[in-house]
């Protein structure tokens, strides 16, 4: 079951992920063709671009974390019997589920919330979708570190497994 809820939120994240990206290439390829060729630069290009590598790169991050394959300091745990290893790695997935929980999810609707009357300049966009980002990621971030955490302690992955649940 754990399997299956990471899966689909492999391909969801993957799937959302990878369609944004191709829509910044050709939003990239339009301001290039808008700026040199037609000589009418885009004004909507480039804010586009800055509010899409937001989303993507929170996207992605909580995408990471569900990899387990974010950046991580082993010099101790690396040196400690596998049990204290697997005890280390929740306590890890916890600090990553409270940072989520507290920090993007909390703090993201608040940003969000506040920021929904202040309109970007070229999209006409309210900044408060562009700080939904930080809520959502941290919801999918929080999803995944509930699962690492329950992996970790039912000895489904080991602690010493780097990026352990390939897409």
């Amino acid at each position: 079951m754990i399997n299956l809820v990471r899966k689909m939120l492999d391909r969801t994240i993957v799937a959302v992920c990878s369609a944004w990206l191709l829509a910044m290439v050709a939003m990239t390829c339009w301001q290039i063709v808008s700026r040199y060729l037609l000589d009418v630069p885009s004004t909507y290009s480039e804010e586009f671009l800055r509010f899409s590598l937001v989303w993507v790169s929170m996207l992605t991050m909580a995408y990471v974390v569900g990899l387990r394959k974010h950046v991580r300091f082993t010099l101790f745990s690396d040196k400690a019997s596998e049990q204290m290893q697997r005890y280390w790695q929740i306590l890890i997935e916890l600090a990553f589920l409270a940072f989520a929980v507290f920090v993007l999810v909390q703090g993201g609707y608040h940003a969000s919330s506040i920021t929904m009357n202040q309109i970007s300049p070229s999209l006409g966009l309210a900044m408060g979708y562009v700080y939904l980002a930080l809520p959502i990621a941290g919801g999918f971030l929080a999803m995944y570190s509930l699962l690492n955490c329950i992996q970790l302690f039912t000895g489904e992955i080991e602690p010493s497994e780097e990026g352990a649940q390939d897409a």
